[in-house]
C-alpha cells in the first residue's frame, strides 16, 4: 500500500470516529443541551422576565429572546447585562437576539469544529512520528 493511501486512510477513520461521536452516539448534542442549560440558569438569575435562550442548531450560538432593553442586554460599567454574563459561559461561541437579527458573525457549524480539531491532532501526531521514526539514519560520521 503505497504511503499517502495510508495516510489518507487513517484520516478518514479518524474522521469516522469524530462524526460517530458528534452525531449519532450524541456527544454533540449533549454539548449543546448542556450550554443551553447554563445559559438558561444564567438569564434566569438576573430576574428579567420573559427572556429565554436557545442554543442554535449545530451551533454554539445563544439564540436569546425577550423584552429585555438595552441596559438589561449589555449592562453599564462594571455591572454586566445578560450579553456579557451568557457570553462568560465556557463552550457559547457567540450570541445573538432575536430582534436584532445576524450581525454577520460567522460561527462555524460544531461537526466542522471537530472535524477541524481532529485534522490538527491527526496532523500533529503524523508529523512527531515522522520526526521520531521516519527519518533516514545518517550512520556514517
Amino acid at each position: 500500500m503505497p504511503p499517502w493511501l495510508k495516510f489518507l486512510t487513517g484520516l478518514a477513520v479518524a474522521f469516522l470516529i469524530g462524526w460517530l461521536f458528534h452525531g449519532p452516539l450524541g456527544y454533540g448534542e449533549k454539548l449543546t443541551n448542556g450550554l443551553e442549560h447554563k445559559a438558561q440558569a444564567v438569564i434566569a438569575e438576573t430576574n428579567v422576565p420573559g427572556v429565554t435562550a436557545r442554543i442554535e442548531p449545530g451551533s454554539r450560538r445563544v439564540l436569546l429572546t425577550g423584552p429585555a432593553d438595552a441596559f438589561q442586554r449589555e449592562g453599564q460599567g462594571e455591572l454586566k447585562g445578560i450579553n456579557d454574563l451568557v457570553s462568560e459561559i465556557e463552550g457559547v461561541s457567540a450570541i445573538q437576539w432575536a430582534d436584532e437579527g445576524r450581525h454577520g458573525d460567522f460561527v462555524l457549524p460544531l461537526i466542522v469544529e471537530v472535524l477541524l480539531l481532529i485534522l490538527i491532532a491527526y496532523l500533529a501526531g503524523f508529523g512527531l512520528g515522522w520526526l521520531i521514526f521516519g527519518r533516514r539514519r545518517d550512520d556514517h560520521y
